[in-house]
């Protein structure tokens, strides 16, 4: 499965606008593998502006418009 994490602009996120994909079973690997990559900056919150499952993020147009101008900007796998 594909999950995304995106991102805001002017914010101490990991990258400016766009998203990281992560292709894991369920949503608690690619939560794992999104904190490993990029570690909370603060506890319990993860480090993005928000997370989707692959249909909702399909449904928010995002893949064809970008996300403040930038798309995928990495890919994680997680087991």
């Amino acid at each position: 499965m594909k999950f995304y994490y995106t991102y805001g602009v002017e914010c101490d996120h990991p990258f400016e606008g766009g998203w990281s994909e992560v292709i894991a079973p369920d949503r608690i690997a690619a939560n794992a593998t999104f904190r490993e990559a990029h570690p909370d900056k603060e506890y319990g919150y993860a480090n993005c502006a928000a997370s989707y499952n692959e249909d909702n993020f399909v449904k928010t147009g995002m893949l064809e418009r970008g996300n403040f101008g930038a798309y995928c900007q990495e890919t994680l796998i997680g087991g």
